[in-house]
């Protein structure tokens, strides 16, 4: 059970935030070297049909997307996905992706600056190559997307890099993993799951995230719900640099003491608090069962049902385990991933 107190201890970490629902990783047709099917015209009106609040629009080799009358702030997350080859990785296959999100779009320009390797051709109609790198290299570039206060992710990572070793797909820790990949059933997030679980075995402190990347309009299958203060590019950028976000179509509010998901503090003589709340429209079925599995570095500690409905709460004595992190079920399939709060022992 958990009390008063408690409900009003976790409302007080999230205080003046409502919920989003989002698209991390998509693409718009917005000319030149993009691939999106569909114009950012297109792509508000299906955001509305669908209840779908941001999306981040990642177009390819060039900024102009971020520049079109039809951008808003808020509506849209600024940012690009490249493409590269890790020169010195040990994985069979050295190709990947990565995305890289930004709180304002004129900080992409300045980070193509920064590395002459993009050979970056200037200004809003300007152009960028997908440039190698080693390990080392492409550590310096998510140092200065974080500096920049970017997010970055490896998207699709079992789509396209193939490597023995989990520690191959990250480079940083507080970058992000996209495990849902297209859909929350898809084949591609079965791959991606344990690629995840396995990294967090390995100690890496990584953060679950979910990506459409369609190419053409959005879709509600892959979202990301997070709680912020304003609808702005900034406020998400916030949350997600933080972990303090979920992969799915539900809303989780996690902490320990004062230590929100993505977070570390230590466990002795804490209390995990849990809410469960805010599912999306596209999951919400009036037959079906929901679950919540809370779980740690040893495996599922509990499991409970939970209401579509109406906010669902729980609190669970710390023990001295690696992490703690929920994940959401409906009718037995994931539809939500709670990033983990980690155990500075």
């Amino acid at each position: 059970m958990i009390s008063l107190s408690q409900k009003e201890r976790l409302f007080s970490l999230y205080e003046n935030q409502s919920v989003f629902h989002g698209e991390l990783h998509d693409h718009s047709a917005s000319g030149g070297t993009s691939d999106g099917k569909c114009t950012l015209s297109q792509w508000r009106a299906r955001m509305a049909d669908l209840h779908i609040d941001f999306a981040a629009i990642l177009d390819h080799r060039q900024i102009r997307h971020m520049y079109l009358p039809e951008w808003e702030d808020g509506l849209f997350i600024p940012g690009t996905e490249p493409g590269t080859l890790i020169k010195d990785s040990a994985a069979r296959n050295q190709h990947m992706h990565y995305n890289i999100l930004l709180p304002d779009r004129d900080e992409l320009e300045k980070i193509l600056y920064e590395f002459p390797e993009y050979e970056f051709t200037g200004g809003i109609e300007g152009h960028f190559i997908y440039p190698e790198f080693t390990r080392e290299r492409f550590g310096q570039l998510i140092d200065v997307v974080f500096a920049h206060g970017g997010f970055f992710v490896h998207p699709h990572p079992k789509q396209l890099m193939d490597a023995d070793d989990p520690a191959e797909y990250v480079f940083r820790d507080k970058m992000g993993i996209e495990v849902f990949y297209m859909d929350y059933e898809s084949e591609h997030t079965k791959k991606n799951y344990p690629l995840w679980t396995e990294l967090l075995k390995a100690g890496k402190r990584v953060y679950a995230c979910a990506g459409g990347d369609l190419h053409a309009l959005c879709t509600d299958k892959a979202l990301t719900t997070l709680y912020a203060e304003e609808k702005t590019s900034r406020a998400f950028l916030n949350q997600l640099r933080r972990g303090n976000f979920t992969c799915g179509q539900v809303g989780i509010k996690m902490a320990v003491g004062d230590t929100v998901m993505g977070g570390a503090c230590e466990f002795k003589n804490q209390t995990l608090l849990i809410a469960v709340s805010d599912f999306h429209k596209s999951v919400k079925f009036d037959n079906a069962a929901y679950r919540i599995d809370i779980i740690n570095d040893e495996g599922v500690v509990a499991s409970h049902p939970v209401s579509q409905d109406e906010a669902n709460f729980f609190a669970v004595p710390c023990e001295n385990c690696a992490f703690y992190r929920v994940e959401i079920f409906m009718n037995d399939v994931r539809i939500a991933i709670g990033n983990p709060i980690w155990n500075e022992r």
